[in-house]
């Protein structure tokens, strides 16, 4: 009886020792940025323009990336985690996107690193997260972008994004693929609707039906959700 209860003891302790350890997944979102080609000027507006960090809804300022299954609950993967905090990983593909662009002649992220901005290019990223609907999943941005003149103060330009794209390999790998794709939709459209309202600033005079209108280089009818 004795070695039967040493038996007993031993192989849960052997099993629980042997079994795996999950690894921690460490991801970013990536894209290249391409410079737009059906641009209304040609070369660089002679503006600056301040890029600032974006601020973030609460339930995703956090590491582990966001999931869900219903409009009513939220959950967190344990082990797959951003790399770098989400708010400052949009905020740095903007930035990047914005100088590629070479929309304005000078990009900042501090009022201190040269003349005094023009403009302050702000936002609120309000989802960015895995939606899993039946057997379906996709992946889910939400981003809204405010661009201020700093001379008044006044807003010249605002628009809400609410995108969400198909994943067809339910893998969080390729949810954050179609996340990356969708940053490169969104900021493609943000950096045209940012063209025509710094043509209409400059003195240019601007077509109203080139407002909101995608570039036809990068339409993609995968992506739904709405923009306003």
């Amino acid at each position: 009886m004795k070695s039967l209860f040493y038996i007993l003891i031993i192989v849960p302790l052997f099993v629980c020792t042997c079994g795996k350890v999950p690894v921690k997944q460490y991801f970013i979102l990536n894209y290249l940025p391409s410079s737009e080609r059906n641009r209304i000027s040609q070369g660089p507006y002679p503006f600056i323009i301040r890029v600032r960090e974006f601020n973030i809804e609460e339930a995703y300022n956090r590491p582990q990336i966001v999931y869900r299954q219903s409009p009513f609950s939220i959950q967190y993967y344990v082990y797959r985690v951003w790399a770098v905090k989400p708010e400052r990983m949009i905020t740095d593909l903007i930035y990047k996107h914005l100088i590629t662009s070479n929309l304005v002649g000078t990009v900042v992220r501090r009022f201190d690193e040269g003349k005094k901005p023009d403009y302050e290019l702000s936002g609120m990223v309000e989802a960015v997260e895995e939606y899993d609907s039946d057997e379906l999943w996709f992946a889910h941005l939400a981003i809204r972008f405010n661009l201020t003149r700093i001379s008044d103060g006044r807003v010249v330009y605002t628009r809400r994004f609410d995108n969400r794209k198909r994943v067809f390999q339910q893998e969080p790998e390729y949810v954050i693929r179609e996340m990356s794709t969708l940053m490169e939709f969104i900021m493609t459209q943000v950096i045209h609707d940012i063209d025509v309202k710094l043509a209409a600033e400059f003195g240019y005079n601007v077509a109203p039906e080139l407002e909101h209108i995608l570039p036809p280089e990068f339409s993609d009818s995968t992506i739904t959700g709405v923009s306003e």
